[in-house]
């Protein structure tokens, strides 16, 4: 059996979600309903802070969604405030999604988004709601 690797940027992912927003915003759904139905472990969070930036932190994410999705994962996300002064984003981050079954690292997904979480939960409250 051969496994196959899929590095996915940032670009790539803004332009599927723009090519197939009402898809994506189902698929979202769905998650968020499966979570809501107890198909997911979203266990603490892991903060990884420097002693020289105290306003820096790295943090891990690991989560797993069933309900016909079977995929488990971790973001891993850098917020560093600083980096608006440069002109850069605040926070960037990464997605590193395993296959359930053989928890087979299948795609690496760049997942810097500008939006807080609390946005994507008011846009699907008001589709679904």
């Amino acid at each position: 059996m051969q496994f196959e690797l899929s590095i996915i940027n940032g670009k790539t992912v803004f332009d599927i979600i723009r090519a197939h927003r009402a898809d994506c915003v189902e698929i979202v759904r769905h998650a968020y309903l499966a979570h809501a139905d107890g198909q997911s472990v979203n266990p603490d969070s892991y903060f990884l802070k420097f002693p020289d930036k105290p306003d820096c932190r790295i943090i891990a994410l690991p989560a797993y969604l069933g309900d016909g999705f079977h995929v488990a994962g971790l973001k891993w996300i850098a917020s560093y405030p600083g980096n608006v002064q440069r002109g850069f984003p605040r926070a960037s981050a990464v997605l590193v999604l395993n296959d359930y079954e053989n928890g087979y690292p299948f795609a690496i997904v760049e997942a810097r988004s500008s939006q807080r979480p609390e946005r994507p939960r008011q846009l699907l409250l008001r589709r679904t709601g």
